[in-house]
C-alpha cells in the first residue's frame, strides 16, 4: 500500500521529543561489552537505581523518568490532565494531577520492590548504610535487611522493630547470608489501581491478577477465583513452557528484523545513488531543455526517498521498542526463576504475558509495516517525457512483504493463556457420531436470523438484519438475555473468528469487512478495530489456519488474510443466505452444490471430496471436530454425516422447530442452532 503521509509526520512527532532520551541508549545497546543480565533502565541503560514502574510495568531509574516527564508531560486532544508516553511501548499514562511537578509525579510512581529485594548483594564489597539513620544525617553502617521495609538497617534500628507493636513482624535477612538473600525474594506485589493493596487472588475467568477491592467490586460474580498461593502451587502446563530459551528466539528474529531494516536503508541508498547518477547524466545531455523538470524530479524523488526510508527508520524504532519489552521481560523472568517462590513465579510471567500483549496490541495497530524494498525508473528518455508530458515520469516505489508482524504474533500467540486447543482435543477423543445434544438456553427472536459466532463460552454474537445491529447473548441461563446491542448503519451478515481468540471477529457488511473486540469484563462492550474494503462481495466468511473462505450469492472464494481474493468458483446458491463452514483440522470447506451434495475442497480451491445428502431442504452447515459434517435440514432434527459420506444419522433438537443454520463452538462443548421460527437454541454436546 502506498506510504501514508499523515501517519509518518504523526510518527515523526512523537518520537523527535523520545529520540533525544534514546541517543545513549542506542548507543550502548549496540555495544557488545554491556551485561544485558541486569536489570537496567531503557533510558540510560545504566544498572537501575530507585526503580519506578508506570503502569504498563517497564521500569525506569527515578531520576531518568523525573528528566523524561519534565520534557515530555502535556495534555492531548480534549484531556485536561497532563500525560505521558512510556519511552518503550508509548502507552499513555496520566498525571496524578495537573498541578503535579516532574519530581513529585516520579515519586508517585509505584517502586519496584521485586528489583529491589533482588538487588541487595551480600557479597559486595561497598559499605551499605542503614537508612533508617542516614535520614537522621547518621551513618552507621547496616548489617540487616527489612524485606518489608525494603530497606537496610543497622542492629540499633533491628532492635527498634522488636518495640514498635507495628513493625514487630517485619521479616529481616542478615546482609552476611548470601543464601538467604537470593533464595527468598518473595514480596507482596501492589495493585495499580487501589492504593496500599496488594494482589491476593486469582481470576480466571478474566485472566486478572486482584486485589480484595479489585475482588470486591468486579470479580465477587465470577466463577473461578482462587488464593494466588493456591493457583501457583498447581501446574500449569502453558506457563511452565514460558522460560527464557523463547525470549532468546524471539529476540535473535527481531535482531535479524532490524539488521534486514538495516541493509534495506543501505539498499535504497544505493539504488538512490545509481538512479540519480543516470539521471544526471540524461539530464546533462539536454540540461537547457530540461533543468526545470528535472528540478521538479529531484523535488518528487528526494521526498520519496525521505517517506521510505523514514518509513523504515519509524518501523525498526518500533522493533527496538518492543525488543526492550522483550529484553527486560527476559531478565525478570530468570531473575524470578531462579530465586523466587512459586507465587511470585507466577505473578511475574502474568504481569510479563500482559506487558507484551499489550505492546503488541499497540503494534498491530499501526499501519507501518508494508515498506519499501526497491525503486524502479520505467523510462529514461526524459527529451520525450518533457516534449509530451513537460515533466519526468516518477519512480515507482518497489514494497515487499513485511514478516515483522508475524514474528511478533507468533511470539506472542506463544505466551497467550488459552486453553482452547486443550479443551478441544480432550473433546475430540469423544466418537462424534453418537454425541447427544442437551438444551441448555433459548430466545425468541423478533426477525430472522442466519449467523452467529459464541465470543465466549456463555455468549453468542448474532448479526441482527432488521433493524441492522450486533447482538451479544448470554446464554448462562435457560432463557437467553440479550447483555449488548451495537447498532450498524448497514445489515451485517457472516462472522468468522479473526485469530486464535473468541473475543476478536471479523463481520461482513458486504461489501466491506469490520474487524471487532468485543470485551466482555462485567459489561459487554463492541470496539470496531479496522474497516477492510473488499474487491467483490462477500456474505458468508470464515477463517482457516492460513486462508479465508468466503461465499456471495453467486461466487466461492478463497483469499489470503486480508481478504484479496487467490481462488473464485461461481455457483448457485440453494437458500436465502450463501453457508459455508471450515474444518477445525485443516484448510479445508465444506459448502453445498445444487443437485444433492456436499463438496469439500482445500486451501486451492481443489476438490478433496463430494457426496450427497439426500437433504432437498439443506441450508447451513458445520464440520464437528472428526470433520463430520452437521446438516441443518429445515426441521426439528440435525442432520450429521460422516467425513466419508458412508454413515449418517439424525439428532433431535428440542425446541427447534425448522433448524436453518448451526455453529459449534471451538471446543466442541455447545451448539448452537438457529431457527427459521426467528428462535435459537444452544445445546450441550455429550
Amino acid at each position: 500500500m502506498p506510504f501514508n503521509a499523515s501517519v509518518f509526520a504523526h510518527f515523526r512527532t512523537i518520537t523527535k521529543v523520545a529520540h533525544v532520551h534514546f541517543v545513549m541508549a542506542d548507543s550502548r545497546l549496540d555495544n557488545p561489552s554491556i551485561d544485558r543480565d541486569k536489570f537496567r533502565c531503557p533510558i540510560c541503560l545504566e544498572e537501575v537505581r530507585d526503580p519506578k514502574d508506570l503502569p504498563c510495568f517497564h521500569t525506569f531509574c527515578k531520576s531518568c523518568i523525573q528528566t523524561y516527564i519534565s520534557s515530555t508531560a502535556a495534555c492531548t486532544g480534549d484531556q485536561s490532565v497532563k500525560t505521558i508516553e512510556c519511552p518503550v511501548c508509548r502507552k499513555s499514562t496520566p498525571a496524578p494531577s495537573n498541578d503535579v511537578s516532574s519530581e513529585e509525579w516520579a515519586s508517585a510512581l509505584p517502586q519496584n520492590k521485586l528489583i529491589v529485594s533482588m538487588s541487595v548483594n551480600a557479597e559486595q564489597k561497598e559499605t551499605s548504610y542503614c537508612m533508617f539513620c542516614l535520614r537522621n544525617n547518621e551513618k552507621i553502617e547496616a548489617k540487616h535487611w527489612c524485606k518489608t521495609c525494603i530497606e537496610t538497617i543497622c542492629d540499633d534500628c533491628k532492635t527498634l522493630h522488636s518495640r514498635i507493636p507495628i513493625l514487630q513482624n517485619h521479616k529481616f535477612f542478615c546482609l552476611t547470608n548470601a543464601r538467604d538473600l537470593k533464595n527468598d525474594i518473595e514480596i507482596d506485589e501492589p495493585c495499580p489501581l487501589h492504593k496500599g493493596k496488594y494482589f491476593e487472588v486469582f481470576c480466571e475467568d478474566h485472566d486478572q491478577l486482584c486485589c480484595s477491592i479489585c475482588f470486591a467490586t468486579k470479580h465477587r460474580t465470577c466463577r473461578k477465583v482462587e488464593a494466588i498461593e493456591d493457583v501457583a502451587a498447581e501446574p500449569d502446563l502453558l506457563c511452565s513452557q514460558m522460560t527464557s530459551t523463547c525470549f532468546i528466539d524471539a529476540l535473535k528474529k527481531l535482531e535479524d528484523i532490524q539488521e534486514e531494516y538495516k541493509n534495506k536503508v543501505e539498499k535504497l541508498n544505493a539504488r538512490k545513488q545509481e538512479i540519480c547518477a543516470c539521471t544526471e547524466t540524461k539530464v546533462e545531455e539536454i540540461k537547457a531543455l530540461l533543468d526545470k523538470a528535472h528540478d521538479q524530479w529531484m523535488k518528487q524523488f528526494e521526498q520519496k526517498h525521505s517517506d521510505s526510508v523514514g518509513s523504515i527508520e519509524i518501523a525498526s524504532d518500533e522493533v527496538k521498542r518492543y525488543a526492550m519489552t522483550i529484553q527486560e521481560a527476559k531478565t525478570l523472568l530468570e531473575k524470578v526463576l531462579g530465586h523466587g517462590s512459586p507465587k511470585q513465579i507466577f505473578v511475574t510471567r502474568h504481569k510479563v504475558r500482559h506487558q507484551i500483549f499489550e505492546h503488541v496490541d499497540r503494534l498491530r495497530n499501526l499501519k507501518i509495516w508494508d515498506v519499501v524494498d526497491d525503486y524502479n525508473q520505467p523510462d529514461t528518455n526524459f527529451l520525450n517525457q518533457v516534449c509530451k508530458d513537460e515533466k519526468f515520469e516518477n519512480v515507482r516505489l518497489l514494497e515487499s512483504p513485511s514478516s515483522t508482524m508475524e514474528v511478533v504474533e507468533k511470539f506472542a500467540s506463544s505466551l497467550q493463556n488459552n486453553k482452547i486447543l486443550q479443551r478441544r482435543a480432550i473433546m475430540a477423543q469423544k466418537d462424534w457420531m453418537k454425541i447427544k445434544l442437551e438444551k441448555v438456553s433459548e430466545f425468541k427472536l423478533e426477525s430472522m436470523v442466519y449467523f452467529g459466532l459464541f465470543v465466549d463460552d456463555s455468549k453468542i454474537l448474532l448479526s441482527i438484519e432488521k433493524p441492522p445491529s450486533l447482538q451479544v447473548y448470554d446464554v448462562t441461563d435457560t432463557t437467553a438475555t440479550c447483555v449488548c446491542t451495537y447498532p450498524c448503519p448497514s445489515a451485517p451478515y457472516g462472522q468468522c473468528y479473526s485469530g486464535k481468540s473468541l473475543n476478536k471477529v471479523y463481520v461482513s457488511f458486504g461489501n466491506h469487512v469490520e474487524h471487532y473486540q468485543i470485551k466482555i469484563n462485567g459489561t459487554v462492550a463492541l470496539r470496531k478495530i479496522e474497516t477492510i474494503q473488499l474487491e467483490t462481495e462477500m456474505r458468508a466468511i470464515s477463517r482457516g489456519s492460513s486462508v479465508m473462505f468466503a461465499a456471495s450469492d453467486t461466487e466461492r472464494m478463497i483469499c489470503d488474510t486480508n481478504f484479496s481474493v487467490k481462488h473464485r468458483t461461481v455457483f448457485q446458491k440453494n437458500s436465502d443466505r450463501p453457508f459455508l463452514s471450515v474444518s477445525f483440522n485443516y484448510d479445508q470447506k465444506a459448502v453445498m452444490i445444487p443437485g444433492g451434495k456436499i463438496g469439500m475442497v482445500d486451501e486451492n480451491n481443489k476438490e478433496v471430496l463430494s457426496f450427497s445428502h439426500s437433504t432437498p431442504t439443506a441450508r447451513g452447515l458445520a464440520f464437528d471436530l472428526q470433520d463430520n459434517v452437521f446438516v441443518c435440514a429445515m426441521t426439528e432434527r440435525l442432520r450429521q454425516i460422516s467425513h466419508n459420506g458412508g454413515e449418517s444419522r439424525g439428532i433431535d433438537l428440542p425446541g427447534i422447530q425448522q433448524a436453518y443454520n448451526v455453529v459449534l463452538h471451538p471446543t466442541g462443548e455447545k451448539l448452537m442452532i438457529l431457527d427459521l421460527k426467528y428462535k435459537f437454541c444452544v445445546y450441550k454436546t455429550s
